[in-house]
């Protein structure tokens, strides 16, 4: 180590290095990273508090959630988030079921009679492609044509998928803008089973 420290300090003379210093050097040969072993250390001492709690049944035990904070003094606090039903990776979205000829102006006029979403002023996307969108003009005119366009064949003709959905809603007397997951599924197509369609929304 003391070589290697000798040859970087040399080497930072010689090129005008300023901070090569024997712990800095040691840190880098060593691959020591403070971050990582207060990281470690931060995980390890949780973990064995979670089994002492467990053993002992002192106090509650973690259920998903766990917030640290050591900026001023040490203070852990467990606690439990609750799923949301209509977040957009992890909630089910709403199952709304179509005939394959139903065209994508079609389906959002469903969408504004639809009793759970009255989504009006709709933007589509379906796997990242805009298969309609209100705004900007640009878009708006570059997606019109699909608008006439059956809804099965702009989602590749598959049984079923997901889509997600950006428009208008009614939320306490007042139009909010709100962004939907929508699982779509075609009546008649084979892949689709009781099961994909049992239970509605």
């Amino acid at each position: 180590m003391k070589w290697v420290y000798d040859e970087a300090a040399k080497r930072a003379e010689l090129f005008g290095i300023p901070g090569v210093t024997y712990s800095f050097t040691q840190g880098v040969v060593k691959n020591i990273i403070p971050a990582i072993a207060s990281t470690n250390a931060i995980i390890s001492a949780a973990c064995t508090l979670e089994t002492l709690k467990i053993a002992t049944e002192c106090s509650k035990t973690m259920s998903n959630y766990l917030t640290y904070n050591g900026s001023e003094g040490l203070h852990t606090k467990v606690a439990e988030f609750e799923r949301d039903k209509d977040c957009l990776v992890c909630g089910p979205g709403v199952l709304i079921e179509v005939d394959t000829s139903v065209t994508l102006q079609k389906f959002m006029n469903l969408l504004e009679e639809h009793p759970k979403l009255q989504l009006t002023k709709a933007s589509i996307t379906h796997r990242g492609k805009n298969l309609y969108m209100q705004a900007p003009p640009v878009l708006e005119e570059m997606t019109r044509s699909n608008l006439c366009l059956p809804l099965f064949e702009l989602m590749g003709k598959l049984s079923k998928d997901v889509i997600h959905v950006n428009g208008m809603t009614n939320k306490n007397n007042q139009k909010v803008s709100c962004l939907r997951k929508l699982r779509v599924t075609f009546k008649g197509v084979d892949g689709v089973t009781d099961m994909d369609t049992a239970g509605g929304a």
